[in-house]
């Protein structure tokens, strides 16, 4: 699963960023400013964070008020939606949610937003998450008078519950459920050759049950918007916990799917194994500290932590230890957010960081906030090359 596009509503520095499309591999974000590349990278995270957005509060710097003219109104945060994005899911997915039901065949395009007081909602691009009464109602109508004559008083209760919808009433719910056995009775009063004429109808029914079990599915395999902010801390600004932070968050999550300490052990060396193909020449490893992870380097005769390395190192380091670890939970590499202006690298440092981060996310998603300098070299090798050297790199926004 990928992002394809997003859109931030209500940031102090923009009503609206209108959507943005985004690429595979690396994305590098032009915004009139620094500052609002920053603030759009924050607010997307905030669309699946590693993080609690109750206790981050990330929009915390937003208006409570909508202005209009001379007037204005109290906003409702739990009708207004401040973050939202488009996901492509894959195959594999696709079919996993169509087995459900195959309505969802439909579409690979799934949209999830952040509503202003962090409850967070999805749909199905192009589908309805249930049915209106007006899409079974024809059916139901044409079998009503087929109920055998013996059944009258049958006849005349189905027909004064099922007279109360009206064509645009949504099923679901109670209601659902309802519906459901009412016209299960009806069901096993038609004579046999017109039973499975309703077989449509349940179907239709059970969607919003069926889309509720989706978006479960999809939530369990949604990737994580990870920052990369960790790895611009110097050493001494960043504790051992600080630096752990992430890892703690995914660790977490991958010791809760393991009932016994030899079973995680087992877990953390195959990851170990795995990361370790990734950047061989730095020798990377997670080593369990108490409750903490932290991920060190063996490349020098001493040990280091990855906060230890030098800044491109450390960058890469951390992009390894998040993907390998979000990979073992989520089946799916995560969403990288890299702010470069918190990196402070020299200018002769910074050609080098578009190259690494080009092969590292030739399969992977990583969006940009770049420093006025960063931007015109991305700008300046994107126009230079016609994008052959760069294959991966993609410059979005206005």
């Amino acid at each position: 699963m990928y992002l394809q596009a997003f859109r931030i509503i209500g940031h102090p520095l923009f009503p609206d960023s209108s959507w943005i499309q985004v690429g595979r591999g690396l994305n590098v974000l032009r915004t009139q400013d620094d500052v609002q590349a920053q603030a759009l990278l924050a607010i997307l995270q905030t669309i699946n964070p590693p993080y609690d957005c109750q206790q981050i509060n990330p929009f915390g710097d937003f208006s409570r008020y909508a202005s209009n003219h001379q007037y204005s109104r109290k906003i409702i945060l739990s009708k207004k939606t401040a973050a939202l994005a488009i996901f492509v899911a894959g195959p594999q997915i696709v079919e996993e949610l169509a087995v459900l039901d195959p309505i969802l065949y439909e579409t690979d395009r799934i949209e999830i937003g952040r509503r202003r007081d962090y409850s967070q909602w999805m749909n199905f691009v192009e589908l309805a998450g249930s049915t209106r009464w007006s899409e079974i109602a024809a059916i139901v109508d044409a079998l009503l008078p087929l109920i055998s004559p013996e059944a009258t008083q049958v006849a005349t209760v189905l027909q004064a519950a099922l007279g109360s919808w009206q064509g645009t009433d949504r099923i679901r719910g109670l209601g659902a459920r309802q519906l459901k056995a009412q016209l299960q009775t009806l069901q096993a009063h038609l004579p046999k050759e017109y039973q499975t004429r309703l077989d449509p109808c349940f179907q239709a029914i059970d969607r919003a049950l069926h889309f509720t079990q989706a978006k479960a599915i999809v939530a369990a395999r949604l990737p994580l918007f990870l920052s990369l902010a960790g790895a611009t801390a110097e050493p001494p600004a960043m504790g051992a916990e600080a630096g752990s932070a992430p890892f703690n968050f995914l660790a977490a999550r991958l010791r809760a799917s393991h009932a016994d300490k030899a079973s995680w052990e087992h877990r953390l060396h195959q990851i170990n194994c795995h990361l370790h193909t990734l950047h061989p020449d730095l020798h990377l490893c997670f080593r369990e500290e108490g409750a903490l992870l932290l991920l060190e380097s063996s490349k020098g005769t001493t040990p280091l932590l990855f906060t230890e390395l030098a800044p491109i190192e450390r960058i890469l380091a951390l992009q390894s230890g998040l993907a390998v670890l979000h990979e073992a939970i989520y089946a799916c590499q995560p969403i990288f957010l890299l702010d470069i202006q918190e990196i402070n690298l020299p200018p002769q440092e910074q050609g080098e960081l578009l190259d690494r981060l080009h092969h590292t996310c030739a399969h992977r998603q990583c969006l940009v906030a770049p420093d006025s300098a960063f931007l015109a070299l991305c700008s300046n090798t994107y126009r230079e090359t016609e994008n052959v050297k760069y294959p991966w790199l993609r410059l979005i926004g206005t």
